[in-house]
């Protein structure tokens, strides 16, 4: 094999393996075809209650959030999911991919 050849494998397997070790989270979607959630900055978002429209907030995990609003039960439909009407997003660490 030529060294072009060697280099042009090379550069394709990299890309594969970058591609493949990539932490990338997709989009669950349950049985209805819509999504459960959507990503923003790297944290999971509910579909919003009217409740928690209405006080400016988003349906996210207590665990990925900063400032909860003060009256709870906002999102009542995720409530087993841990999830909550928050104002603040905890901010995520960016993924480096080397």
């Amino acid at each position: 094999m030529s060294l072009k050849n060697c280099l042009v494998g090379l550069c394709l397997w990299l890309a594969a393996l970058q591609i493949v070790c990539a932490d990338i989270e997709t989009n669950e979607v349950n049985e209805y075809g819509r999504p459960e959630y959507y990503m923003l900055q790297g944290v999971r978002v509910y579909p919003n209650n009217r409740e928690c429209v209405l006080v400016g907030g988003l349906c996210v995990r207590t665990s990925e959030c900063t400032e909860l609003t003060s009256k709870k039960g906002l999102c009542p439909d995720y409530a087993h999911l841990g999830v909550e009407c928050c104002y603040e997003l905890k901010p995520q660490q960016p993924i480096l991919l080397l």
